[in-house]
């Protein structure tokens, strides 16, 4: 693979593995819809990067494309389930009382 491809991969590949890691530890549903919406940033600027990217033969792309949109589908799918994990435990019939307290 092109050098500046792998220096490229890892500049998201490290933050996104941080951030799966952090939502494997975190405690609250707010806190870990919060870390997946940061993922699928992360990912997103990922992809916005190899998009730009000039240059590249088939095979560096395709595999640099996997790996991004690999972490893209986690985050995006990971943020709507605990997104409905915190509406349904800690605010769904409370309202934005409920909302706000659930962040506290």
């Amino acid at each position: 693979m092109d050098e500046k491809l792998v220096a490229a991969c890892q500049m998201f590949l490290v933050p996104a593995t941080i951030l799966f890691a952090a939502l494997a530890v975190a405690t609250r549903e707010a806190l870990k819809t919060l870390l997946c919406i940061i993922g699928v940033v992360v990912s997103t600027a990922w992809l916005y990067r190899l998009y730009r990217w000039t240059g590249l033969s088939d095979a560096d792309r395709h595999t640099a494309f996997a790996l991004a949109y690999i972490f893209f589908a986690a985050a995006v799918i990971a943020a709507i389930v605990h997104f409905r994990l915190w509406w349904r435990k800690e605010w769904k019939d409370k309202g934005l009382t409920g909302f706000i307290d659930s962040l506290q």
